[in-house]
């Protein structure tokens, strides 16, 4: 019987995330500020109403950025297919990836050292962040874009449940040489 396994790992905030909200909150403030200064300097009136519905187009438009910023990854796996897909801000669903558990030619903890070990013609990053030691990377080869690594942060459910359909030479490597 088939078990279906969802973990769902929100995307750790930044220091470019609190400049990216300062930015957006500068333009929208700056934007109806501007037609509102030039309505005052030249007396045109109407420029100062232009100007207020402007506030109330760019505060929406402020919310809606600044909520975007808040990205999820969900990882499911069901019958040896992992699919990843990227979550933004609870209203828009984007696949990253999916693929066979059984196709990895390789699987490992992440590390610098053995990142650069390797050369990936793709890496789909969808981890909580991006250099961190609890993350694992997943190789395989896709026909259409060559070596390929999934950059993730799976628990240990995921990772037990993942193990079973590993290829026999990653099984060797990993559990004979207790690598993982």
């Amino acid at each position: 019987m088939d078990t279906l396994i969802e973990q769902v790992v929100p995307k750790a905030k930044n220091a470019g995330y609190g400049v990216k909200i300062a930015l957006i909150v500068l333009i929208a403030i700056a934007i109806p500020a501007i037609f509102i200064i030039i309505a005052k300097i030249t007396g045109i009136a109407y420029l100062a109403v232009i100007g207020m519905f402007l506030l109330l187009f760019t505060a929406y438009g402020a919310w809606y950025f600044i909520t975007s910023l808040k990205v999820e990854y969900e990882y499911s796996f069901l019958s040896s297919t992992l699919r990843i897909d990227k979550i933004i801000a609870k209203r828009r669903r984007r696949a990253i990836v999916k693929v066979d558990v059984r196709k990895f030619d390789d699987f490992f903890p992440y590390s610098d050292k053995e990142m650069n070990n390797h050369k990936f013609n793709k890496v789909y990053r969808a981890s909580t962040k991006e250099f961190s030691e609890e993350n694992y990377v997943a190789a395989y080869h896709d026909e259409a874009k060559g070596k390929c690594a999934i950059l993730f942060t799976p628990n240990d459910k995921l990772l037990a449940e993942m193990k079973p359909y590993f290829n026999n030479d990653l099984r060797k490597k990993l559990f004979v040489n207790k690598q993982l």
